[in-house]
């Protein structure tokens, strides 16, 4: 038989009924005790009642409900990139005989349900790219072209320069091609996000679509000067003098960058399902960390040594950081006259000191005094963020009152702008550089910016491959992006930089 299905709304009744039953002198423990046999009761009567009452995330996630993903907490975006994974494997050989049958009914009917999933055939990433390359080589100026390859450049015949050559077998999708293309779009696109989701610096930065691999970006160099004159009232009056406006233009270059993982072949559908959530958050985690830590501690420098992320050793190849020069070095390598050795502990009167070093009197820019407070950001340490926070004259967030915009990460207020703590601004030695030596790094820092002085382009925004290896019994999971970084220079050269100051050498 049976047993008779109970609603939330027959327990509240009998909750209700039972409490209006008892005497007031009733004990708490008493009361527990009463709502407690209800729901042992509901729960003996139905099992399935605990999965049944529970919800996803968002409304988005409601349709899971009554799934064995929603048991496991699985959100829209989990399924999705569950099944990508199971996706990949479909065809392949297993170990214990047999072919991978490729994602369960269950999971497909799912998936279908809730997924609004696109395809984007990698040929046709390819060809986007490829007209990209082909636009940009004939314009490249012959000085762009050495020995042979500029001999075939001047005769237009840049599609033999083994410059042109290199560039294609570098292309973004060169290696791409193998694996599933149906790829759900929310968990795409919350992987997109997540740098300016979770990012604490990133964030900050305005951004663009690149069009092409190398772009442009337009620098106010200086402003028109108005002129005094008098009125004009003669027929032949002579023309006003006339001014200028300086311009000039940051390129931006798309790296590319990947986080590469694998798993075994012994990881089923089952036994992979609890672990999906936790892949893609460390992987949107990863995403904005390393976004974080590129646009703020980039350094090209590769070599035995002066590299501000590993000052006393060569950095691997690999590094995140060597793909381009970020904020801090700006003022602690490229316009050393912004960066001060504090030598000490930081104060107030240092740090408005600084605001004044962001002052480009040549050509009229006042980054350190900007007329919105919340464009010149400091950026310190953990350490070094939690001291200024006791500070008696810094405000701190739980003071700022309700309609505050607050960032992500902000701790508080330095003379009206934002302090934010990140673990992407690390401890260093007293030269304000990171040492391979953990003991040496204990020196505080804090950059202060101006986050209109930087531009990021995304080139490609995060693209998600997976692959099967029947060799290795594994899959591989690929994520992709290519982004870009602007700063903006009056003069051309990053010398130039006056948006960036550093206070380095901190005691905490």
């Amino acid at each position: 038989m049976t047993a008779p299905e109970v609603t939330l709304n027959d327990l509240a009744t009998e909750v209700r009924q039972r409490m209006d039953a008892v005497d007031e002198s009733v004990s708490d423990e008493r009361l527990q005790e009463l709502i407690r046999t209800s729901l042992d009761t509901l729960i003996e009567q139905d099992p399935e009642f605990i999965r049944k009452i529970r919800f996803g995330n968002s409304p988005a996630d409601r349709p899971l409900v009554g799934t064995k993903y929603a048991r496991y907490g699985l959100t829209v975006s989990d399924v999705e990139f569950l099944h990508d994974l199971m996706t990949s494997q479909a065809g392949q050989p297993r170990k214990r005989g047999g072919v991978h049958p490729g994602p369960s009914e269950e999971l497909s009917r799912t998936f279908e349900a809730i997924s609004h999933a696109r395809y984007l055939p990698m040929d046709k990433v390819r060809e986007i790219d490829k007209s990209a390359i082909d636009d940009v080589f004939p314009r490249l100026a012959l000085t762009e072209f050495h020995g042979r390859d500029r001999e075939l450049a001047a005769n237009g015949r840049w599609e033999l320069t083994g410059a042109y050559q290199a560039a294609i077998r570098a292309m973004d999708t060169a290696e791409s091609g193998y694996g599933a293309q149906l790829v759900g779009a929310q968990y795409v696109g919350e992987l997109w996000e997540a740098p300016r989701a979770l990012g604490k610096i990133f964030p900050l930065l305005s951004s663009f679509e690149m069009q092409h691999p190398t772009s442009y970006l337009p620098v106010e160099v200086d402003i028109p000067e108005m002129l005094y004159v008098s009125e004009s009232v003669a027929n032949n009056s002579a023309n006003y003098g006339t001014v200028k406006t300086g311009s000039n233009r940051v390129q931006v270059d798309a790296k590319k960058f990947v986080i590469h993982q694998m798993y075994s072949g012994e990881m089923e559908e089952d036994s992979l399902i609890p672990f999906v959530p936790f892949l893609r958050r460390q992987a949107a985690l990863s995403v904005a960390h390393y976004s974080d830590s590129l646009v703020y501690n980039g350094d090209t420098t590769n070599a035995g040594t002066g590299n501000i992320n590993l000052d006393d050793a060569d950095p691997a190849d690999t590094k995140h950081y060597l793909a381009l020069d970020g904020i801090r070095h700006a003022a602690l390598v490229d316009n050393t006259n912004n960066a001060t050795n504090v030598g000490g502990a930081l104060t107030l009167a240092k740090i408005q000191a600084q605001r004044g070093l962001m002052v480009d009197r040549t050509n009229l820019v006042d980054w350190g005094h900007p007329v919105s407070a919340d464009d010149l950001v400091h950026i310190a340490d953990t350490d070094t963020a939690d001291r200024l926070a006791l500070l008696d004259e810094v405000l701190t967030v739980d003071k700022y009152g309700a309609g505050a915009t607050v960032h992500n990460g902000e701790v508080a207020r330095l003379l009206g702008n934002p302090l934010i703590s990140t673990i992407a601004a690390p401890k260093t030695e007293a030269d304000g550089k990171v040492s391979t030596t953990p003991a040496n790094n204990v020196k505080g820092q804090l950059t202060s910016f101006n986050r209109r002085g930087f531009a990021v382009g995304w080139r490609r925004r995060i693209q998600v491959e997976t692959e099967r290896l029947p060799g290795s019994d594994q899959t591989r999971i690929v994520l992709s992006l290519r982004l870009g970084m602007g700063r903006f220079t009056p003069t051309g050269a990053a010398s130039g930089i006056e948006s960036v100051a550093t206070l380095y050498n901190i005691d905490n």
